[in-house]
């Protein structure tokens, strides 16, 4: 079969459009149309691997994996490792699963015009035709997310925090991950990054995060596990409202800005 390379490279790059643009619909995360594009790009090089005698499955999976990594790095730019992670094996499960659908569509079917090989699909089609296709499977994808979305909870809510007489508004993220708790209170510990509650935070907290040994009196810390690391986040008491709803939480201040959100709670603060 003859392979036109302009036709396999402007195929794949609205192939990798549409994989780019679903990662980030999955990951709820927001990336510039240049950005889009510039790792489209990058996938797009990597369908040149086509023309190469077949791969060993092996070589083929680290192949595809190194390129989902640059192009999660040109797609989301600098992150923490584990968001880095995360994003890129989120990439990984869209590529494969396009590319165990196009595998099984080569076996079973064998349309008449497509080639598959090296993990790249080929399709002998006019470019306006699969640009059409392509934009009907990305809006597809995009009606189901949303129905999905619409089905599920907000996750991000308002956070109000009131210390004194200063009061501060968050974006607030839910998740059921967070299960801090004080110990002696038995409280729930909304965890805000430094930053974003700097305004409130009480001068022992803002000692102690910058590492000094006096001026700590009273301080309280709670046990904090992650994925990465396991401390102490230092807490203090506020009155806290979420979505206009009363919550009897602590507020606990990470050294390190939170990834997506000013500050990360239990849904079940505010369940009752």
């Amino acid at each position: 079969m003859v392979i036109y390379a302009d036709v396999l490279l402007a195929v794949n790059l609205y192939i990798n459009y549409f994989l780019v643009r679903g990662t980030a619909l999955i990951l709820r995360r927001k990336i510039t149309p240049v950005r889009s594009l510039l790792a489209s790009l990058v996938g797009t090089a990597g369908a040149l691997v086509i023309f190469l005698p077949e791969l060993h499955p092996v070589v083929s999976v680290m192949f595809r994996t190194l390129l989902g990594f640059v192009i999660t790095l040109v797609m989301f730019g600098r992150q923490k490792r584990i968001d880095l992670v995360i994003s890129m094996l989120c990439f990984l499960a869209v590529s494969f699963a396009f590319a165990g659908g196009m595998m099984a569509l080569w076996y079973f079917a064998a349309p008449f015009g497509m080639y598959y090989s090296n993990g790249t699909a080929y399709f002998d089609i006019p470019i306006g035709a699969a640009a059409v296709i392509t934009a009907m499977l990305f809006g597809a994808f995009r009606l189901t997310n949303y129905i999905i979305e619409r089905r599920r909870p907000a996750r991000h809510s308002p956070v109000k925090i009131r210390k004194d007489t200063t009061e501060i508004t968050l974006d607030g993220l839910a998740d059921t991950g967070n299960s801090l708790r004080d110990s002696f209170t038995g409280k729930p510990v909304i965890l805000a990054s430094r930053s974003a509650v700097s305004s409130i935070t009480p001068t022992e907290v803002l000692n102690y995060i910058a590492g000094k040994t006096d001026g700590l009196d009273g301080i309280r810390l709670v046990p904090c596990h992650t994925v990465t690391a396991d401390g102490l986040i230092p807490v203090f008491p506020a009155e806290v409202t979420i979505n206009d709803r009363c919550a009897e939480v602590l507020i606990g201040v990470a050294k390190q800005d939170i990834s997506g959100a000013d500050c990360i709670f239990d849904p079940g603060v505010i369940s009752n």
